[in-house]
């Protein structure tokens, strides 16, 4: 059973980076890719997106805790959401990032022109 839970965790973890990665694209349209230019507007943005990140992946792990009835909170539960969401950071989200950083240059560079 805890095997169970901690790939259960893990893969609730994972599905947080999606989560992520569609905040991670709203906030690359809005603000822009450039950290540097960042204006106290976009930084509240910024905040704003990493809350409801974390809203949705405590509600996530709230609604499978109480789906699959794990009452008690294990540390083997945090530890399985942290890496299922480090996984997914490490693997698809660079993909995805590089991408934005494609498409988010070539549009501004378009402007340009």
């Amino acid at each position: 059973m805890q095997i169970f839970i901690f790939l259960t965790c893990a893969g609730v973890g994972a599905l947080s980076g999606i989560v992520y990665d569609v905040l991670y694209i709203a906030r690359c349209a809005v603000c822009g890719v450039n950290k540097q230019a960042y204006t106290a507007k976009d930084r509240v943005f910024i905040i704003a997106c990493d809350i409801l990140y974390f809203a949705v992946l405590s509600a996530a792990f709230i609604f499978v805790s109480v789906m699959f009835d794990f009452y008690e909170l294990r540390f083997l539960m945090l530890a399985g959401c942290v890496l299922g969401a480090f996984l997914y950071l490490k693997s698809f989200h660079v993909i995805v990032a590089f991408s934005v950083k494609k498409v988010y240059n070539k549009i501004t560079l378009k402007k340009r022109s």
